[in-house]
């Protein structure tokens, strides 16, 4: 049986300012292979791959993990991690951030994650440099690919409609160009 969960990413940028970021996926539990453990796989391999493009100011400490219920996102854990940003040169604006795109079949599918605290020797102009590409594409690669456990079980990510259906990344793109994190007001969204 599949359940639709979604992690929420915790993280800060030197210790003041919070990152949030959303992951969905499709979980199918088979042969031992729980959503624990494969949300862990996940999110660590992302994680790790999307820190190296980051200013060692910015620290992932923990993700919440919901399922969806009835039409609700229903909190089933709360994971701790420690994961900081690998660069220690000069750091952009909090704002300025690494896009990334992830594209589902349909109209309007898309899940966009943003990366903010970048360091400056990964970024030229108003664009990423090109020696984070290799980075930015691993980041992109783990973020929309399926990961399998080794009893079987799946975690696909993906988005969720307005309606509740599932819809599975079938790519993505790196942003060439520097987006901006979005803020929202405390208790709006997520």
């Amino acid at each position: 049986m599949s359940t639709i969960e979604r992690a929420v990413l915790k993280g800060n940028i030197a210790g003041l300012v919070e990152i949030r970021n959303i992951y969905t996926a499709e979980i199918t539990e088979v042969g031992g292979d729980t959503s624990e453990l494969l949300w862990d796989v996940y999110m660590t391999d992302h994680v790790t791959d999307v820190v190296l493009m980051l200013h060692n100011s910015t620290h992932f400490y923990a993700y919440d993990v919901y399922q969806y219920q009835a039409g609700q996102w229903v909190l089933i854990d709360e994971v701790t991690m420690n994961l900081t940003g690998a660069n220690s040169a000069d750091a952009l604006l909090n704002a300025a951030s690494i896009v990334l795109v992830g594209k589902a079949e349909g109209i309007r599918h898309l899940g966009r994650k943003f990366y903010g605290a970048i360091a400056e020797v990964n970024a030229v102009a108003n664009g990423i440099a090109s020696n984070i590409a290799a980075y930015a594409a691993s980041a992109l690669l783990s973020y929309v690919s399926p990961v399998t456990g080794i009893g079987g079980g799946t975690l696909v990510p993906g988005t969720v409609d307005k309606n509740g259906g599932f819809w599975p990344f079938v790519g993505g793109v790196v942003s060439s160009f520097l987006g901006t994190m979005r803020r929202r007001k405390p208790g709006n969204g997520i």
